[in-house]
């Protein structure tokens, strides 16, 4: 009788990542994600939380973020909102923890290039370019989907006049 080894959880596979910071570790760790129930490259978590976070709601933000995992795993925006949900409800041990799994997640999209044409930032879902732009504090005026070299990027015209490339082959196709 063998006994069968058990999955890292999502949560054990961003440890390894962060404790690496090895292409192969987040490779992994994308890949779990992109595998996870309820995995959406649209998913939107800024709209699906902003009713309730914007009333004070900060039970139901929290509900409706956990709803969204585990496909919503490393999403930035989504441990933003569930800190702010914690912290919103006197949590400050949790509100800690996804704010850290927040700028993990930033930190590993960052780790992926340097957001230009040559070296794009990599994503798993459109939403992470947003957050990548806001964590940044730009704003993208215009995105378009563009065939570069063969390969599928996103380029966000910013209104401080710069530009951010995102690679984007696993999601969609120019």
């Amino acid at each position: 009788m063998t006994a069968h080894a058990t999955e890292p959880s999502l949560g054990d596979l961003a440890a390894t990542w962060a404790a690496t910071r090895a292409p192969a570790d987040l490779r992994a760790l994308r890949d779990a994600v992109r595998a996870s129930p309820g995995f959406d490259v649209g998913l939107d978590v800024v709209a699906a939380v902003s009713p309730a976070l914007a009333r004070g709601a900060h039970g139901e933000a929290a509900s409706v973020v956990a709803a969204l995992m585990p496909g919503a795993f490393f999403s930035p925006s989504a441990h933003a909102a569930l800190a702010a949900a914690h912290a919103g409800m006197g949590d400050a041990a949790r509100a800690t923890t996804e704010r850290r799994l927040q700028a993990l997640a930033l930190e590993s999209i960052r780790s992926t290039g340097d957001g230009t044409r040559e070296r794009p930032w990599t994503v798993i879902r459109i939403s992470d370019e947003y957050d990548v732009l806001r964590a940044a504090r730009r704003t993208s005026r215009e995105q378009a989907l563009l065939t570069v070299d063969g390969r599928s990027l996103d380029r966000h015209l910013c209104d401080d006049g710069s530009e951010a490339w995102f690679e984007v082959g696993r999601l969609v196709r120019a």
